[in-house]
């Protein structure tokens, strides 16, 4: 039996990075950036930034270029810093959210734009036989991503919130990311490190949900369907992409779930 889906992108809504200016201070109170920073790189949760041996910066800050707001501060830090931009257990990321980071060097202060664009890429969709759905999710961009949710929704038996609505509102997403990672993500940690993305890495995830349940019985005549599956980035952009597939077969029970014995590929 073929239970392999067809994933096409459907569309992406990345973050979109700003460069404004309000909330860094005054130009004659500013350093140049390349003076002050040496450079930077991500490490799993964390940003490194690593100051100019020739500086002497009193405090560090991560902080949000376009209101002002501070991540978090560090006073007298060495060299190279360390912050924690992404918090899995809470399901918060500051990547992608006009991410700075502000150095005081006496007086005057310079500041870094950390370029921060996320992608995940969902592809090798396969409904497992208690109606929930196994994935990989490629991490496209430079900076590590953070799933918020996974929704399957559209036309399938049991649809989650769909996030590409217009009508769409952050609130409406359940507490939990809807997945977990397999594999060597299992047992899965209580830090939950499997919703963290390094770039260009790739993850398997099993939803724990079943989208592929069918309440009551009904949904299993087999004809061609399609629905939707969408990765939400912790800083509340999303990439959606087709769902394919038919199911078939008499209803039956597997582990309390009502589901289709058959679901098949149809590639286009």
């Amino acid at each position: 039996m073929n239970r392999r889906l067809f994933c096409r992108s459907l569309s992406v809504c990345g973050s979109v990075i700003l460069t404004g200016c309000s909330a860094l201070p005054s130009f004659r109170r500013r350093l140049d950036s390349d003076s002050v920073f040496e450079s930077h790189r991500f490490d799993g949760t964390d940003l490194l930034v690593t100051f100019r041996d020739s500086v002497d910066v009193t405090s560090a800050s991560t902080i949000n270029g376009r209101t002002s707001v501070v991540y978090e501060r560090i006073d007298e830090p060495a060299r190279t810093v360390r912050f924690q931009v992404i918090r899995p257990t809470a399901l918060e990321t500051d990547v992608g959210l006009q991410l700075h980071v502000r150095a005081t060097v006496g007086e005057k202060t310079a500041s870094k734009r950390i370029p921060c664009h996320v992608h995940g890429h969902i592809h090798n969709c396969e409904i497992l036989s208690d109606g929930r759905v196994r994935f990989d999710l490629e991490n496209q961009a430079i900076a590590p991503l953070l799933v918020r949710f996974i929704s399957v929704y559209g036309d399938v038996p049991n649809p989650a919130v769909d996030p590409t609505s217009d009508s769409f509102e952050w609130s409406e997403l359940p507490a939990t990311p809807g997945v977990v990672g397999v594999e060597s993500d299992r047992p899965v940690s209580p830090m939950r490190s499997d919703l963290v993305i390094e770039a260009g890495k790739v993850r398997t995830f099993e939803t724990t949900y079943a989208p592929f349940a069918v309440p009551g019985g009904a949904g299993c005549e087999s004809k061609e369907r399609y629905g939707s599956i969408a990765v939400v980035h912790g800083n509340e952009s999303t990439a959606a992409y087709d769902l394919q597939y038919r199911l078939g077969g008499m209803p039956t029970e597997v582990d309390g779930a009502t589901v289709c014995p058959e679901a098949s590929t149809i590639e286009q």
